[in-house]
């Protein structure tokens, strides 16, 4: 499923954060990696506290030892230093089509979360347009950490839309022979969105009635993809929590002890909303563990 990595590097050490996540998926997936430097016209010195490249001679011979390392852990990796002065997210877009990457990992530097000019970017354009799946960690939480894909956390919602994240966790955990655990979530009263939670304030008594029945199909849905998991050889633990989306997400990943979570999200117009303030960007920026997002089906 993934065979292709593309992995943007501005020579700081957070920014290596990403590297273990990768080194682990891409010996798993026998995928290769091409490692990208995007030179800025009049780049910072540094970023983050940390030396930032200057120049593309500088980035030739930073990217040729990354992918030295990565070769003497016998994945196949080549690098490229994009010089076209096209912005940084849209250099690392287009890099993903021409070099036909079907995943893109970047680390998120933590200082300002999805609002960063290259990872609040890249996913916005990756999946509006429905062609790259991207993988986001928080450099905070991975600095110094082996990543191991042992237990994936997939929050779906009771309906086939979402079923991209569940797919291709399936096909990581066939590979790394790790335990998948869906999980649908149902909101409480108090959790409900801003739109629903006017109708719940009139009519109280009905939306705990169509909250519990939701919950009831939740539960069956849940049942079903499990056996559907267990008849593939699979392991899996099926969940159904009751809350705030986010919240129960995070407490379920801790509980497992998740590696990674996948999930699905749309990527047609009115992804700015979505992005402002719903459920992947607050996860992401609260995961303590990479977060790989797929565009939902038929979106």
């Amino acid at each position: 499923m993934f065979k292709h990595f593309l992995v943007p590097l501005d020579g700081s050490q957070l920014a290596e954060t990403i590297l273990p996540v990768t080194q682990t998926l891409a010996q798993m997936c026998r995928a290769r990696v091409t490692l990208l430097h995007v030179v800025e016209p009049a780049a910072p010195a540094t970023i983050h506290g940390q030396p930032h490249l200057m120049n593309a001679a500088q980035a030739e011979t930073y990217l040729q030892a990354r992918a030295a390392q990565l070769t003497a852990q016998g994945i196949a990796a080549a690098w490229h230093v994009d010089t076209a002065a096209r912005g940084v997210a849209n250099a690392i877009f287009a890099h993903g089509l021409e070099l036909q990457a079907d995943l893109i990992l970047l680390a998120d530097h933590g200082a300002s979360g999805l609002k960063s000019r290259i990872v609040g970017s890249i996913p916005q354009q990756v999946l509006q347009r429905g062609e790259i799946p991207v993988l986001l960690v928080r450099t905070a939480s991975l600095r110094d950490h082996v990543f191991e894909c042992k237990n994936i956390l997939v929050p779906l919602d009771s309906s086939a839309l979402y079923e991209t994240a569940l797919d291709a966790a399936c096909e990581l955990a066939r590979l790394s022979d790790a335990t998948v655990h869906p999980i649908v979530i149902v909101p409480t009263v108090d959790a409900l969105s801003p739109e629903h939670a006017a109708t719940s304030v009139i009519l109280p008594s009905s939306t705990r009635a169509v909250l519990d029945l939701a919950e009831t199909g939740a539960r069956q849905y849940v049942d079903e993809k499990i056996a559907a998991l267990h008849a593939r050889n699979l392991r899996a633990v099926g969940h159904v929590a009751r809350g705030d989306v986010v919240t129960k997400i995070l407490e379920r990943a801790t509980a497992v002890h998740a590696d990674l979570i996948v999930m699905a999200t749309h990527g047609r117009a009115g992804l700015d909303a979505f992005w402002s303030g719903s459920i992947a960007p607050r996860v992401v920026n609260r995961a303590p563990i990479p977060v790989l997002l797929l565009r939902v089906k038929n979106a």
